[in-house]
């Protein structure tokens, strides 16, 4: 009897060794994973869950962290579970993507207008589960798309303005059958005679006027839009971006009679002041195209 007390002991304790060294483990990597997020929001990104997911993220640099370089790319690569990273027009090069090969749960890439070339694609080819790259106005050529041609997952690619030539793209289309690769419009081969339509403004939005930088409510999720602010006070403003964490960030100043065109997502918020900072009023983006009119 005393033995098979005290082999039952000897177990209760083995068990709460275990689940005392498992809620450690825990601990560490949600300490990690807070830390590396904090890095990644210093550097100007933003984070944020994918909606209807709990456990992987979307990461983008495009709105406020277009400084981001390739060192950079290391707090990137400390997150594993990205889903969606957007880097499109930061100051990366191919010799960054060597932080990217392990984000092996990466479905959707940004890479467009970096100055990313042929020697750096091959650390994308691991990416397995990538269904989506846009790698608009970078250096690549058809070297890039036969690195490429073994991600049987993606279905759009992305490589207008770039090397590429048609030879290339029907060699990754006929390794990866449901791919479509995207090109864009050859404008030289339009008739000269065709005039081109003047471009639309985009759908007015409501303009809410405040007297206090609070007042404007931190921009939500949504899909990715643009916005064109027109100035038709007779001052100077200042636009800034409500960030998803609340935060106020600097996107420009727009004179008087002066238009500025943004790229941005829906149900973000912008919030317009004067010179001095002192607030007049925000808008809150809409999924279309939209026109945001700043009043006298």
């Amino acid at each position: 009897m005393w033995r098979l007390n005290e082999t039952s002991a000897a177990r209760n304790w083995i068990l709460l060794l275990a689940a005392m060294l498992v809620t450690g483990l825990h601990t560490d990597a949600a300490a990690v994973e807070k830390e590396t997020l904090a890095a990644i929001k210093k550097i100007g990104g933003t984070v944020r869950l994918v909606a209807g997911n709990r456990t992987e993220w979307k990461v983008e640099f495009h709105l406020g962290g277009r400084q981001l370089t390739d060192k950079d790319l290391v707090h990137v690569a400390a997150l594993k579970n990205i889903a969606s990273l957007n880097l499109r027009d930061t100051e990366i090069t191919g010799d960054g993507l060597v932080h990217l090969k392990g984000l092996t749960k990466l479905e959707w890439l940004h890479l467009e207008r970096t100055d990313i070339g042929d020697e750096g694609v091959s650390n994308l080819a691991g990416l397995v589960n990538l269904q989506y790259l846009n790698l608009y106005g970078t250096r690549i050529t058809d070297k890039s798309l036969d690195q490429l041609s073994g991600l049987k997952n993606l279905k759009r690619l992305y490589v207008w303005k770039t090397g590429v030539t048609d030879e290339g793209v029907a060699r990754i289309e006929k390794a990866l059958p449901n791919l479509k690769v995207i090109r864009g419009v050859d404008l030289s081969n339009l008739p000269a005679s065709v005039p081109s339509e003047p471009e639309k403004p985009g759908k007015p939005i409501k303009w809410i006027a405040v007297s206090k930088a609070s007042e404007a409510p931190k921009s939500e999720n949504g899909e990715n839009t643009e916005v064109v602010f027109e100035n038709k006070s007779d001052r100077k403003v200042k636009i800034y971006w409500v960030s998803y964490g609340d935060e106020l960030k600097l996107y420009g100043e727009l004179e008087p009679g002066k238009t500025h065109r943004q790229n941005t997502y829906a149900n973000n918020t912008w919030l317009i002041s004067d010179e001095n900072d002192k607030p007049l009023g925000y808008f809150i983006v809409g999924p279309e195209k939209s026109l945001a009119v700043i009043p006298q």
